[in-house]
């Protein structure tokens, strides 16, 4: 029951993050899912690949309530995300089947993907804010080079269950100059469409591991519920806040969600 209640109180953390930086809110479901899942009985040789599917799911809605806020406020990219997140999805499917969802994709690797991953964003992140607060004129992206960011984020987004914000919001904001609430309404829109073809797959997925009445594919139906539900309340309050942020400070909440993540990481590593 008590894992139950903080998954609740996470999925609102998540959906609030999600909502106020535009990464999808996995950055807090890949803290806490992998030690509610042992609890729940299933075994750590494939604790990643339910993490990584359950976290998805949190992240499609999370995202779902977000784009839903974004759209009603008129600050929704349609061009940018389909185009994104067609590369994205074609990407994240080929990673998913043929890396994560394989015996050779255990624990160990997916903490070392996560602390290069978060301390290179934190770095690039940090460097940028260092430099200036003007703003710079944004650049004109090719179809090409959004299919790259699409590319990057798919595969990030597979590998970890964070939905490829964490990619995708630098690049834009960092590479094309784009302000950090369009590359954040761009984010979200495409953390919806990649998760959500993700977690079609793990859905359809055949695991070791089957708990009767809790999973249908790598998806474990009584936790994604919980966690849904407080991401779904969450997520329109983080979009409305961010909305009275600077751009700077939403950089440094991003970067202190980061940090979090890659200490719980190194323990789980190095112990």
């Amino acid at each position: 029951m008590i894992e139950f209640i903080l998954l609740f109180i996470m999925g609102l953390l998540g959906g609030f993050l999600a909502g106020l930086i535009g990464v999808g809110g996995g950055v807090i479901y890949i803290l806490i899912l992998p030690y509610v899942l042992i609890n729940m009985g299933y075994p750590d040789t494939e604790i990643v690949q339910f993490t990584i599917a359950n976290s998805l799911v949190g992240t499609m809605f999370a995202a779902l309530s977000g784009n839903v806020a974004l759209i009603m406020k008129k600050e929704f990219f349609w061009k940018e995300v389909l185009i994104v997140g067609l590369f994205g999805t074609i990407v994240s499917l080929l990673v998913l089947q043929f890396v994560v969802q394989t015996d050779w994709y255990q624990r160990d690797k997916f903490n070392v993907v996560i602390i290069l991953l978060m301390s290179f964003i934190v770095f690039r992140t940090l460097k940028s804010n260092r430099t200036s607060d003007i703003e710079s004129k944004e650049k004109q992206t090719t179809k090409r080079q959004l299919g790259v960011v699409g590319a990057l984020a798919g595969s990030i987004s597979a590998l970890s269950g964070l939905g490829g914000g964490v990619v995708m919001i630098p690049i834009l904001n960092l590479r094309f100059k784009q302000n950090m609430r369009k590359a954040k309404s761009i984010s979200l829109g495409v953390i919806f469409i990649t998760s959500m073809v993700m977690t079609i797959s793990n859905l359809m997925a055949q695991p070791t591991t089957d708990i009767e009445g809790q999973n249908i594919g790598y998806v474990v139906w009584p936790l994604v519920l919980v966690l849904s539900l407080g991401v779904v309340i969450g997520s329109p309050y983080g979009v409305r806040i961010a909305r009275k942020l600077s751009n700077r400070t939403i950089s440094y909440i991003f970067v202190s969600f980061l940090g979090v993540v890659i200490i719980d990481k190194l323990i789980q590593l190095l112990s």
